[in-house]
């Protein structure tokens, strides 16, 4: 019989994971909403890291309200991204998770929106064929987001490789 290690032991020979929550909102005409940040080459989806203690769903609620001053009820679970660690830059897996955060009409959208200048250059709505002007992965969430709120896809794990 082999001896247990101690709860510490175990737990910090365990892989490490970045998790984080992102909506998909969009308007009356089916555009997303996406924003430029400062600190990346690519658009993303409003949202950001979850910290320490928080659910998805909640870092979802948070960041979109800090981000764009929308407090916004955050509704289903619309797919969830597992990226490998990519040992090379030291980065551990990741698991992201997109939640439908539903319609805004653009006008209110636009009346509303108080960017967070501190990290955002600016938000646009885009359409479904303009995706890629976030990360490729980034893209392919959108799209696949979309397709579930379509009824066309169910929600699911999707496994990224690098």
């Amino acid at each position: 019989m082999s001896e247990l290690l101690p709860d510490p032991v175990y737990f910090a020979g365990l892989p490490k994971v970045i998790t984080s929550g992102a909506v998909i909102l969009r308007d009356e005409h089916g555009r997303v909403l996406i924003e430029k940040p400062n600190y990346r080459p690519h658009w993303l989806l409003p949202g950001g890291g979850v910290d320490p203690g928080e659910d998805p769903r909640r870092c979802a609620q948070r960041e979109v309200r800090e981000e764009l001053g929308l407090d916004l009820p955050i509704g289903r679970l619309l797919t969830v991204d597992w990226v490998p660690p990519r040992a090379e830059i030291g980065a551990p897996m990741g698991l992201h998770f997109v939640f439908d955060a539903g319609m805004l009409p653009e006008a209110e959208l636009r009346e509303r929106i108080v960017l967070q200048r501190t990290e955002l250059d600016e938000w646009r709505l885009v359409d479904e064929d303009e995706a890629d002007l976030l990360s490729g992965w980034g893209a392919l969430r959108v799209r696949r987001a979309l397709a579930v709120l379509r009824g066309e896809a169910q929600a699911d794990v999707v496994a990224h490789g690098r």
